[in-house]
């Protein structure tokens, strides 16, 4: 899980390049992962900032509004809203969050499933070479 770890970080960022959910690019670089292992089971915990969280799990209506000075932040690095009256607008868009919610897209999921097929080719070689071994062994000790 190690070695997938950062090819799924780097997955959810080009990810929300192409998707246009970045602007900076700071959020991309809040990703960040652990491998954490349990007696059966091994897997990618994928984390990120605030802002990561909300793209990712979304955001329930009928909370507080989000502060407008994030979003005009977020409005003015995008050159598609420059010369408009951008705090009004901010001002809109953080009551219509705070009042609608905010449905999220599961980023970490859509992103994994580029690097889902090399991982299951890996893990399966892995396991065919592990059954194979077993195999060798257990068939060498009873010939004799």
């Amino acid at each position: 899980m190690q070695k997938y770890g950062p090819k799924i970080k780097e997955a959810i960022a080009e990810y929300m390049i192409e998707t246009d959910r970045t602007v900076t690019g700071k959020t991309a670089r809040s990703v960040s992962f652990s491998v954490f292992e349990g007696p059966q089971s091994i897997g990618l915990a994928i984390g990120g900032n605030k802002v990561f969280a909300t793209l990712h799990s979304g955001r329930k209506p009928g909370l507080r509004a989000p502060s407008y000075i994030s979003i005009k932040k977020w409005m003015d690095s995008k050159s598609s809203f420059r010369g408009k009256k951008t705090i009004e607008s901010a001002k809109t868009i953080a009551r219509a969050i705070g009042r609608d919610g905010f449905e999220g897209e599961n980023i970490s999921y859509k992103a994994a499933l580029r690097v889902l097929n090399a991982l299951i080719t890996d893990s399966s070689a892995a396991y065919i070479k592990d059954v194979e071994e077993h195999l060798k062994k257990s068939i060498s000790k009873n010939v004799n």
